[in-house]
């Protein structure tokens, strides 16, 4: 403080907070603020007291402090005056909700709920059998832009009578979900802007895609047997994981198809428009999807098959700019009877040229490499082959990597490959990511690579 000045008042005290705008002040309230606080901001001043009420509430139960959120959550949905904005109940006994709220499916759809995600826990051991059905009124919410659901039942006959009115929806989300196969069809139907979809756990043993809108597609396959891209004519992206049984995927038409993975050799079955993708596919126009520029494969090298299987997929990609591969590792009982490594050798050195790696990749990331022979046999052919390869990244996973001399030795190998275009492969020793980040990124748009390291 200068010399002679004198100390301001409490009462000459500037509220440098109350003086800003409206707009945001709702946005302190809405984003910084637990919602129990938010609703406290009413009784700090005059200039607060129609804040809240005047904000689109956005209620996450998690931050409602236990033991009060079963009784604080269905007030604040009955108290709050205006519109919701996001609407998060992943944590409340929605049991509770029920007994105090009754109405509150209805409620969210009259309050135009804009985010809602809803996990119904609270059945003891949740099985297939034991899931309760998701209220007639969450399908009903004309103002919702976004939907999660997880452990939900649909009810039989979704498609006759439902009324299903989303026509604002642009990413739904199911999670553990009991569905029949033509419901879910029906509901993507029903969704006429749906851009992106995330489906894993679900019951449904085929899914058939057709959305004029739809943009993005993250399918679980756990337990799929039947999947195709029936008619997406703006689907960007497609996404496929835990491949853990044999299915058909299907790619029907999606002109607009730009990035594809994981396709995996062990277990895909891949079908283009009306021909199935085998050891004796002759590469042809209808048998290639020329839009897609970046392609994911997993693939066991030390399976001849799978290794075959390789590059007949490739083979029908003849435009890929960036190519992940991920080398994957069977049990003992899938490799016991393979062929020797003298096999794999002589596979790559009579392969007719891939022409996608010939002419198009630029980019290569092999992911989960463990420096195997056969792994370095698919490296020499890239090498001899590749003519426009500006870069290879190799990754190695710290928790594989069993010494530094390991590493070395890889690096020395890699090092040693002569490509075409005078580039060195690059190792990395990176940490395993985890498979939220990975999913998180495969329905970002913003990333235009989901599959980068």
């Amino acid at each position: 403080m200068a010399d002679g000045a004198a100390p301001l008042s409490a009462a000459g005290r500037r509220d440098r907070l109350s003086a800003l705008s409206d707009d945001l002040l709702h946005e302190i309230i809405t984003q910084y603020l637990p919602v129990t606080e938010a609703a406290r901001t009413a009784a700090l001043a005059r200039r607060w007291r129609h804040l809240w009420s005047s904000t689109p509430l956005v209620l996450r139960d998690a931050a409602v402090p236990e033991p009060a959120r079963d009784a604080l959550v269905p007030r604040v949905l009955a108290k709050h005056p205006g519109h919701f904005r996001t609407v998060v109940l992943l944590d409340c006994r929605l049991a509770s909700l029920d007994r105090e709220l009754p109405d509150w499916p209805r409620l969210l759809a009259d309050k135009h709920t804009q985010k809602l995600y809803l996990a119904n826990r609270s059945t003891p051991n949740l099985t297939v059998d034991t899931l309760s059905h998701i209220p007639a009124d969450i399908l009903r919410g004309d103002s919702l832009q976004e939907l999660f659901l997880a452990f939900w039942a649909f009810p039989v006959d979704l498609s006759h009578g439902a009324g299903i009115s989303l026509p604002n929806l642009r990413c739904l989300t199911l999670i553990m979900v009991v569905i029949r196969d033509e419901d879910l069809e029906h509901l993507i139907t029903a969704c006429t802007v749906l851009e992106i979809l995330k489906l894993s756990g679900t019951t449904p043993k085929r899914i058939h895609l057709r959305s004029p809108s739809l943009r993005c597609a993250l399918v679980g396959l756990s337990r799929v047997e039947d999947f195709a891209v029936v008619d997406a004519p703006l689907l960007e992206r497609l996404v496929l994981f835990l491949p853990s049984k044999v299915t058909m995927v299907k790619i029907g038409y999606a002109a607009n198809l730009r990035v594809l993975g994981h396709l995996a050799t062990r277990v895909h079955r891949l079908q283009i428009r009306d021909t199935a993708i085998g050891l004796n596919t002759v590469a042809s126009t209808s048998t290639a999807i020329p839009s897609v520029k970046i392609l994911a494969v997993t693939v066991n090298f030390g399976v001849l098959w799978e290794v075959k299987m390789l590059a007949c997929f490739l083979r029908c990609f003849p435009n890929i700019d960036t190519l992940h591969i991920e080398s994957a590792l069977h049990g003992p009982s899938v490799t016991a009877n393979e062929p020797s490594g003298e096999h794999h050798a002589r596979f790559w050195q009579e392969a007719t040229p891939v022409e996608c790696l010939r002419s198009d990749v630029k980019k290569m990331v092999i992911h989960e490499f463990r420096g195997d022979q056969n792994e370095f046999r698919f490296l020499k052919f890239v090498a001899m082959n590749a003519q426009e390869l500006q870069s290879l990244h190799v990754v190695l996973q710290e928790e594989n990597t069993s010494s530094t001399d390991n590493v070395n030795e890889t690096r020395e190998k890699l090092q040693s490959l002569q490509f075409q275009t005078g580039i060195s492969g690059v190792l990395l020793v990176l940490p395993t990511e985890g498979s939220l980040s990975r999913l998180q990124k495969a329905t970002d748009l913003t990333f235009d690579d989901p599959f980068r390291f």
